[in-house]
């Protein structure tokens, strides 16, 4: 799988240090490589799930034999998903998606790039190359078994090396998000549509009802057999469907909220404000706010750029008789980020105005930002409160 958000990169070290992600063990083709805390249970799982078919497979292994070949196929799984995540990081770096990071997970694992493919061509050859390196190698594994004599260690690893990379290969190229299967339906209907959005809804879908496929596959096939589904099967079937269906939901949540953002609009949003010289007095500021009938008051610099606004509670408090001497900029607050144009629209609005608050990586709310027409002259000011207010009420539609 692959995830386009990417994570700002902690400090290098020689040795694996702890990550929200997980431990690092260094790098890969030039990308940071994490292991997830989590990779610890599925190799426990992996490893109680595929002891007893090892045990009657070779008899002859003892039980301590089949459980360290059962962890080796847990961690030669371990790395065909890295082949995996590897093939979509350098097939992203050769279409111009740079990774910043590779991390294996509970199921699998997932590479995160600094920006978005840019047309649903890309995205699809990003997404297929993890399975097509996984069925590469299962290929190969399975053309290096065929001479192993049946039962012993070598014709084990082998098979557990073909077996582990068809089982990543195929399971990844099912048809919905989060799984790389949904990245290329995703990027067909997009090319079809023309609509991103609305390909990521359908494709999120689809990892919805794969999730309750999974459910009815894995425990049906055992009552058709006649059989009883184990524990250790059932536990297994309710975390891959709830896997597939938490990364769908999660999916479809960036969906809506993509959606809200794109509908967001300066112009709406702003409240009506004027601009007055910097070197004005409280008087001036509250004769131009009353003449141009506008709630806000931007003082602007000899060249023109928004540099405070007008803090109306402070002017509030500085007495009548004063306001012919008192400095404006004495009751005004610096604006730390450059105006928003009236024209700003959807996620270039967001980062505009998240740049005014400093704050790169999203809006808190606490933004504040002066907006400017096509002139360059002030028209308004806008709240990251606001923003985030408008894309409630749209959710909430």
């Amino acid at each position: 799988m692959h995830a386009p958000a990417a994570r700002p990169e902690p400090p290098a070290a020689g040795a694996p240090t702890r990550d929200p992600e997980g431990w690092r063990l260094g790098t890969v083709a030039g990308v940071p490589l994490y292991l997830a805390r989590s990779w610890v249970v599925i190799a426990v799982v992996v490893t109680l799930l595929f002891a007893p078919v090892v045990a009657r497979t070779a008899p002859g292994l003892g039980s301590a034999g089949s459980v360290v070949v059962a962890l080796t196929y847990a961690v030669v799984l371990a790395l065909s998903v890295l082949v995996h995540e590897v093939a979509h990081a350098v097939t992203a770096r050769s279409v111009g998606l740079p990774p910043t990071r590779i991390v294996l997970t509970l199921w699998g694992g997932h590479t995160t790039f600094a920006t978005e493919a840019s047309s649903p061509g890309r995205s699809a050859l990003v997404s297929a190359a993890g399975p097509l390196s996984n069925l590469a190698l299962a290929g190969l594994g399975g053309l290096l078994v065929l001479p192993a004599e049946p039962g012993g260690l070598p014709w084990l690893l082998l098979s557990a090396l073909a077996l582990a990379n068809l089982f990543v290969a195929v399971f990844n190229a099912l048809p919905g998000l989060p799984l790389d299967g949904g990245r290329v339906l995703e990027a067909a209907v997009w090319a079809v549509t023309g609509d991103r959005l609305r390909a990521t809804v359908v494709a999120a879908w689809a990892g919805r009802v794969l999730a309750v496929v999974a459910v009815v596959v894995l425990l049906g096939l055992p009552l058709l057999r006649g059989d009883r589904p184990s524990l250790l099967l059932a536990v297994w079937a309710v975390l891959v469907a709830g896997t597939l269906w938490t990364g769908a939901t999660a999916v479809l949540r960036d969906a809506r909220l993509r959606g809200r953002v794109a509908s967001l609009r300066a112009q709406a949003l702003q409240v009506p404000a004027v601009g007055v010289p910097a070197g004005a007095v409280v008087a001036e500021v509250t004769r131009a706010a009353d003449a141009a009938g506008a709630a806000e008051v931007v003082l602007v610099a000899p060249d023109g750029r928004p540099v405070a606004l007008v803090d109306r509670d402070a002017v509030s408090r500085v007495p009548r008789e004063r306001w012919e001497v008192v400095p404006a900029a004495s009751v005004a607050v610096g604006l730390a980020g450059p105006p928003v144009p009236s024209s700003a629209a959807g996620q270039g609005l967001v980062e505009l105005l998240a740049r005014a608050g400093g704050h790169p990586d999203a809006v808190t709310g606490n933004e504040v930002a002066a907006v400017v027409d096509a002139a360059g002259r002030v028209v308004g000011v806008l709240r990251g409160r606001d923003v985030v207010a408008a894309a409630r009420r749209e959710g909430a539609a």
